[in-house]
């Protein structure tokens, strides 16, 4: 059987690893920068040479992190496609990476030329390894060459299921000296005779045996027969599969789990409508309420959470905002405010800002008796700002911001707004989406767009007469609107300010920020794009077209 070439296997074990779901991708990762982390060759480092991951490729840049507070100098690469040569420099605390060579960020121009000693450790990214520590990159050398010099220590980074019994090599290709897994470390077995003492005892490989292919079974898989009807069906579904999952420049496919989580709520509060009447009817109206808030979203939730693992949990940011936060979340629930009253006269008019509050147009809240406030402010405001903005906010920004921050909050404000069903005021809640998963970035915190929302709920319950005095007094729309506009754009400009220096602390401190992914501006909408192509996404958006327009007939 005639061997695959090195182009051709490049391009099946790209497709394989873009096929790895996001979140199950982030579960590994993490689970190789601890293997790294907690290994002796990573304490015994004189400094780590890092790479910044582009695609699909293993994100380690938390080991960065790790790093620098061990007081390990860290380096990356820089690259010069004239002279096929690649060095690298140390990126100094107060410095960043930015765009370089083929796209991918690297040191500033000042950043100082990192000189490896022997107790060096240099990670190096692939396609895929073999047990022998041979590299199967990209095809352009860069590290082949630079490795002919470098004196210490190299660490091959590969999925487990990508590990192959046998990469192809030429003369100048040199392999690594170990090998780290999502299930942990070896030396490779060229390591035993290379010129260094060994550092690590030998072990058993990080893979087992029938995790490893050779390039025939990978060619077998590849090259099956498509005689029979049945290999014919395959063969088309699997073109259709790769078209949703095969890796772009960008590494972006759509994701599932998060939209059915989605689609889940919906039908909830849909199916919440059947016993509208009932609830209505009865004295235990607020009770309902309650219950169907905490079946419809905190429920789902939770299981969710508890199905993708206490790793997930860690990323949806259950934290409480800093007091350093509270001006920023004064100004944005006044734009907040603002911008949702300028919406609704923009798409149904000034009439539209009377009436009483519903909640998803089902439910009206009655607020007359102290009790009756009590209860209001519980099921009509509370709840739904926790429920809501756990699911929408924390867990799907949490799901999408692999593929960048401005996609995470497109696609979680888009669904929010879905999850109204009201064509005239899915404008309005697409806004206050978007605001409110800024402002659990600006703060990373889960609770910041909880409050802001809680406090936007409590303003639609008890602030309409006020609205309405306001708007008496003005004499006419046109300074009703302009007093509206003034308000948006001069709190606006507060909110960036305050934004400004809450990042100003994050840059102080080196906080983390290895959750973001950069997206030029020119790739966004390819992103957004590709994310939305879930199955799922086109019911859920068929549903909310389906149920909307029945609405306003």
């Amino acid at each position: 059987m005639e061997e695959l070439s090195k182009a051709e296997l490049r391009r099946i074990l790209k497709e394989r690893r873009a096929a790895v779901d996001a979140a199950d991708k982030r579960e590994l990762d993490r689970a190789i920068v601890e293997q790294i982390a907690a290994s002796e060759i990573f304490s015994a480092a004189s400094m780590l040479l890092l790479y910044v991951p582009i695609g699909s490729e293993i994100n380690l840049l938390p080991l960065a992190r790790i790093a620098r507070q061990k007081g390990l100098p860290i380096a990356f690469p820089r690259t010069d496609p004239e002279t096929n040569t690649m060095r690298f420099y140390f990126l100094c605390e107060d410095a960043r990476l930015s765009e370089g060579a083929y796209g991918i960020p690297e040191p500033p121009a000042d950043a100082p030329l990192c000189t490896p000693d022997g107790q060096a450790l240099c990670i190096l990214p692939g396609l895929s390894f073999d047990l022998s520590g041979n590299r199967l990159g990209y095809g352009k050398g860069y590290y082949d060459r630079y490795l002919t010099t470098f004196p210490g220590v190299t660490i091959g980074a590969v999925y487990s299921h990508m590990v192959l019994k046998s990469v192809p090599t030429d003369a100048h290709d040199i392999p690594a000296h170990l090998l780290v897994t999502e299930k942990g470390m070896c030396e490779t077995a060229d390591a035993l005779t290379a010129p260094h003492e060994p550092r690590l005892p030998r072990e058993e490989p990080p893979v087992r045996e029938s995790e490893t292919e050779t390039l025939e079974e990978v060619e077998e898989v590849e090259e099956e027969p498509v005689s029979s009807p049945l290999a014919t069906l395959r063969a088309v579904c699997l073109r259709i599969r790769s078209f949703f999952t095969a890796e772009s420049s960008d590494g972006v496919k759509p994701l599932h789990a998060p939209v059915a989580l989605v689609l889940a709520t919906f039908a909830l509060l849909l199916l919440s409508r059947l016993i509208d009447a009932y609830l209505l009817n009865r004295s235990n109206e607020y009770l309902g309420v309650i219950l169907l808030q905490l079946l419809i979203f905190v429920i789902p939730a939770v299981l969710y959470c508890k199905l993708r693992g206490t790793r997930f949990t860690d990323r949806i940011r259950l934290t409480l905002p800093r007091p350093s936060h509270v001006l920023f979340l004064l100004f944005m629930l006044i734009v907040m405010v603002s911008a949702s009253l300028l919406c609704s006269i923009l798409t149904g008019g000034i009439s539209s800002l009377v009436g009483n509050f519903t909640l998803y147009g089902t439910f009206v809240a009655h607020t007359g008796t102290p009790l009756d406030i009590l209860y209001s402010i519980l099921s009509y405001a509370v709840l739904p700002a926790f429920g809501e903005e756990l699911i929408y906010r924390s867990i799907l920004c949490a799901e999408y911001e692999t593929y960048g921050t401005g996609v995470s909050i497109t696609v979680s404000a888009l669904f929010f707004a879905m999850l109204h069903f009201s064509v005239p005021h899915f404008l309005t809640y697409f806004v206050l989406g978007a605001m409110l998963a800024l402002s659990m970035y600006v703060t990373r915190s889960f609770i910041a767009p909880v409050l802001l929302h809680l406090c936007y709920n409590l303003f639609c319950l008890f602030g309409q007469p006020y609205l309405s005095a306001f708007y008496v007094r003005a004499g006419s729309n046109e300074i009703f609107i302009f007093c509206l506009t003034v308000l948006l754009l001069l709190f606006s400009a507060f909110s960036a300010g305050e934004a400004r220096k809450i990042y100003h602390l994050y840059a102080i401190k080196n906080a983390d920020s290895s959750y973001t992914m950069s997206v030029p501006m020119s790739r966004y909408p390819a992103h957004l794009l590709r994310t939305l192509l879930s199955p799922l996404t086109l019911v859920a958006a068929v549903l909310f077209l389906t149920v909307a327009f029945r609405n306003l007939f």
